[in-house]
């Protein structure tokens, strides 16, 4: 990853004592989500975290030993293994109002065996003379605070600042990803199977049960002398049917994801058919300024036949869509993950398209040529300028002199005709329009006694009278 040459300090603990509550307050922001009940966090989650002077990779995880998942406590207890492993320091979080209990001993146990360097955090002690009874566990003094309420935090990141192995960061810590590619999709359709494979590591928390993901979750792979950042994303159900908060937080969170992308890869099961909340999916994505490919998985399920009728169905919902990359794969069997890969990264380097002014004015008069703007009240619109103001996705500012007047579907055409001429088949364009101003418009010289309005003013109105006359003696 970017960040593995800074330091790593994983979080661990007993599920619901406020493990992702403390990441949260020591990142600064609201990354993990939070609940109330146990087995929310699911995935490690990483983030970055700034002690004073010193900078840090923070690690949340699942809770050990707990939940009432079965077969998925294991996959969870493996992601807790997989962040010791690659951690510096542990912050080892207990709950100061349950106590010591036998599950804390069994993790002190198993901390003192990894001979990792500790914190013993106990959390939510709000009055520090209930931390007192955490020196049972052997693991040196604990640290009394509150991460809801950010009493104690401080001491902590002093802490934690002199803790800290001597590492120095360099300028790759800070590595620019080439994209950043989001997976998104319904619930269960293989998108944390598509990272993996990616990946070629099980990084992600694989199950049948729906919901596993829940954060989205960044992850780097090398590519190319630099890094692609991959983000899994919570399975997205119609909006109607979320019922439970954390769910709900989930969906915010994947929105989130959105916007930091530059690619969304939405990922369909072909072993089922094309539903709204799919064709949601992809106007989301749109909406948010991905480059936006759709990739149907599970193609080994699907005969030939299947195939033609699934992507004729698929062609037909997708109409009025700008010209978007189908592929399939079968992420499971790792077929066309690769070729995948790179018509990703083809995607993202077309949401950052640029274009010279002269090229992009050439292409205004001419795409005006094609078709013109439809008459409104018998005056024509005409669009003067253009030049390119922003990229992911590309956004360009034309300058009319009928903003009002402009429809949706003559917009449209222009979309469609910059994608057609420039080559950006999926990727959002975006045009703002802003009309010229008109520099005699409210001029009264009753009103505006300055010497150059005036002037302004009595121009305006000869040529007025002039175009009068010329007209009356024609007509």
């Amino acid at each position: 990853m970017a960040l593995s040459r800074l330091p790593v300090v994983a979080i661990v603990g007993r599920p619901n004592v406020g493990k992702s509550t403390l990441f949260n307050r020591l990142v600064g922001f609201r990354q993990a989500i939070v609940g109330d009940r146990p087995g929310v966090t699911v995935d490690r989650l990483e983030g970055q975290c700034q002690c004073g002077a010193r900078q840090m990779v923070l690690v949340d995880t699942g809770g050990i030993g707990e939940t009432p998942y079965g077969e998925m406590q294991q996959a969870i207890d493996a992601q807790v293994d997989a962040a010791l492993d690659v951690a510096d320091l542990v912050i080892f979080a207990v709950d100061s109002k349950t106590g010591v209990t036998p599950v804390d001993y069994e993790i002190a146990a198993m901390l003192r065996r990894s001979a990792r360097a500790l914190l013993l955090v106990v959390n939510k002690a709000e009055n520090v003379s209930t931390a007192h009874d955490f020196y049972s566990l052997g693991l040196g003094d604990p640290l009394p605070v509150s991460a809801m309420h950010g009493e104690g935090v401080s001491h902590l990141k002093s802490t934690l600042e002199a803790a800290l192995p001597d590492w120095t960061a360099s300028d790759d810590d800070a590595q620019k990803p080439l994209a950043c590619i989001s997976v998104i999709g319904r619930p269960n359709v293989g998108k944390s199977t598509l990272i993996n494979a990616w990946l070629g590591r099980e990084r992600m928390v694989v199950s049948p049960i729906a919901g596993t993901t829940r954060d989205a979750i960044d992850s780097d792979i090398p590519w190319q002398g630099g890094i692609v950042r991959l983000i899994d994303t919570a399975g997205q159900r119609k909006h109607g049917r979320i019922a439970d908060v954390i769910e709900f937080v989930a969906r915010v969170k994947a929105v989130q994801a959105f916007r930091r992308a530059d690619v969304a890869v939405l990922l369909l099961d072909g072993g089922e058919g094309i539903v709204e909340q799919d064709m949601r999916l992809m106007q989301l994505a749109r909406e948010s300024g991905c480059a936006l490919m759709v990739v149907v998985n599970k193609c080994d399920l699907l005969s030939d036949a299947e195939w033609k009728y699934y992507a004729e169905r698929l062609n037909f919902r997708m109409r009025g869509l700008p010209d978007i990359p189908v592929k399939r794969i079968s992420a499971k069997d790792r077929k066309g993950i690769n070729s995948l890969l790179k018509s990703a990264l083809k995607a993202g380097e077309r949401n950052r398209f640029t274009v010279g002014t002269g090229e992009l004015n050439r292409w205004l008069e001419a795409v005006q040529i094609r078709q013109r703007a439809p008459l409104v009240d018998g005056a024509s619109v005409r669009l003067k300028y253009i030049s390119q103001v922003a990229t992911t996705p590309p956004t360009f500012k034309v300058f009319c002199n009928r903003l009002s007047s402009i429809r949706g579907g003559y917009l449209r055409y222009l979309e469609q005709d910059f994608r057609r001429v420039f080559d950006l088949p999926g990727i959002p364009v975006r045009f703002i329009f802003s009309a010229s101003k008109n520099p005699y418009a409210g001029l009264d010289p009753q009103r505006d006694e300055t010497p150059e309005a005036r002037a302004a003013y009595r121009r305006s109105k000869k040529r007025n009278s002039k175009r009068q006359a010329h007209e009356g003696k024609y007509r």
